[in-house]
């Protein structure tokens, strides 16, 4: 097949979209396609198109002062340079990854090109509390021939916000499970960030914005720290710096700022060493689709903690590959981290039934596959 991907969320971008767009623009190379990825982005630069892994990334720059004639540009700038594309390449499908104003973009080529969106935006089930929201919904995708969501929650709030069931289908996001796995070294990171390997680590791979529940994480660390003075604590992600601000404050007032470590944001090909130095990880998460830091730590062998909200019960089998908690409470985030950094067992056991259920249910090349079942789906809808 001969595949278009457009993300506005991509390297050097170190966030959840971006890796998505990358391990499955991978994947669908390894399965034998064929693959163009437009990356648009809001900014000054160099247009360039590179070849990676493959596959051809077109670095696509729009730049413009107030926020309409910024979105009015953007959309006007990428569908010229698709239809383009599209002349020269004959793409079969064009799947996009991104809400707005990509979904006023694919709009204007619904008539060019089948359509599939897949659903990573939180700002989805923002929008569905409300009847507002939901026709946003209804207006923003009703030209979509499929729509991909890597949840269960989020794949039934398609359906109840009136998209079709055929049209609308459940696949959960994927990890590269050669790259991450449990015989990693953790090379020279611990000198890097001051951290001692000799103690115990409970990383937070999370980007520091309020959806990811940093702050019940930061607030879970002195109790712990009662338990298992050893701890230490590794969060690992950049963004607003006012909320890092905040959560070095916490820390202060707690009189724990010096055994919690912040990386900033971190490229993905470093992870793997952050995720050998760790002995527990956690996903403090508010709202989640399939978390695919969740799925490295479980690919990398590690007991993985997590919210009961959306897509991560999904990845985590409570006892068996992991631990689930309410979310919001950073004294059950600390009793099970407590549990864990003691039972060395423990530990080991949710670790390997981890590893095992990334195997079996998270490989990239099974969902790169059933994505291509959709794209097929899209096109015959599509007629």
């Amino acid at each position: 097949m001969n595949i278009l991907l457009l993300t506005s969320d991509f390297l050097p971008n170190v966030g959840g979209m971006a890796t998505h767009a990358l391990e499955l623009a991978r994947a669908h190379v390894q399965n034998g396609h064929q693959l163009h990825l437009v990356h648009p982005v809001y900014g000054s630069g160099e247009n360039a198109v590179r070849d990676m892994e493959g596959f051809t990334v077109h670095d696509l720059f729009i730049d413009s002062d107030t926020p309409r004639i910024k979105h009015l540009k953007y959309i006007r700038r990428v569908r010229d340079y698709v239809r383009k594309l599209h002349g020269e390449h004959g793409f079969q499908v064009l799947h996009w990854h991104d809400l707005t104003p990509n979904c006023w973009t694919t709009w204007t080529l619904r008539r060019d090109i089948p359509l599939v969106w897949t659903n990573h935006t939180s700002n989805y089930l923002e929008m569905y509390e409300t009847p507002a929201g939901r026709r946003k919904i209804r207006m923003f995708l009703g030209h979509a021939d499929a729509i991909i969501s890597p949840s269960r929650e989020l794949y039934e709030k398609s359906t109840a916000t009136g998209i079709a069931p055929a049209r609308n289908f459940y696949i959960p996001n994927g990890v590269d499970a050669k790259k991450f796995h449990p015989g990693n070294s953790f090379g020279v990171i611990d000198k890097d960030y001051g951290l001692d390997p000799s103690r115990p680590v409970v990383i937070c791979p999370r980007r520091l914005e309020p959806k990811n529940g940093v702050e019940y994480f930061i607030r879970a660390v002195p109790l712990v720290r009662r338990e298992v003075p050893e701890a230490q604590f590794l969060i690992v992600g950049g963004g607003f710096p006012e909320e890092r601000r905040r959560f070095e404050q916490l820390l202060r007032e707690a009189g724990e700022a010096q055994d919690v470590f912040f990386t900033g944001n971190v490229p993905n090909i470093a992870m793997p060493q952050f995720y050998a130095l760790a002995s527990v990880a956690a996903l403090p998460s508010l709202m989640e689709a399939t978390s695919i830091s969740g799925l490295e730590a479980m690919a990398s062998g590690l007991p993985l903690v997590g919210t009961r909200v959306g897509g991560i019960p999904e990845i985590i089998e409570h006892g068996k590959s992991g631990l689930l908690v309410e979310p919001r409470s950073p004294e059950q985030l600390a009793a099970q981290f407590i549990r864990l950094l003691q039972d060395a067992e423990l530990r080991r056991t949710l670790g390997e039934g981890a590893r095992r259920r990334v195997e079996q249910e998270f490989a990239w090349p099974e969902i790169a596959r059933r994505t291509v079942d959709v794209y097929e789906k899209a096109i015959a809808a599509h007629g």
